[in-house]
């Protein structure tokens, strides 16, 4: 089952580049789109902006979950991601929601910090209710 990617951020993070109307089907691995703000959105980011990341050889979140080439391509482009929105926004905040992210009364299981290089080495997936705190690589 696959979990959506929410992400909270302060600023604008680059998503122009990553929105569904702008890529054609032989370019890029991820898509960024506005997600709608939910209660539960609000009780557990520090921000009213709110992204949904899902990939574009499969359409969720499940496509970065694995050991194979598009996989790998496509955490690799979430790690840029990223690192780029962590260029202009130093609070990113990323939550593994159950299947429908809405006003279900979510608590995050856990909380971690996580940088944008951790993504890449990633091969089990993200787990439901995992909450992140993206900070830069050192």
């Amino acid at each position: 089952m696959c979990h959506p990617l929410v992400l909270g951020s302060v600023n604008l993070p680059p998503i122009s580049h990553y929105a569904r109307d702008y890529r054609d089907e032989t370019d890029g691995q991820i898509y960024v789109g506005s997600h709608e703000t939910s209660r539960d959105a609000l009780a557990i980011f520090s921000s009213r902006l709110i992204y949904g990341i899902s990939t574009r050889h499969t359409g969720d979140a499940c496509g970065f979950y694995g050991e194979y080439r598009e996989a790998h391509a496509a955490r690799r482009e979430l790690a840029d991601f990223l690192a780029r929105s962590l260029d202009s926004c130093d609070d990113l905040q990323l939550y593994v929601a159950l299947t429908n992210f809405g006003d279900l009364g979510v608590v995050p299981s856990r909380l971690d910090y996580l940088g944008p290089s951790d993504i890449v080495t990633w091969m089990r997936g993200f787990t439901p209710g995992d909450f992140f705190q993206v900070i830069r690589d050192d």
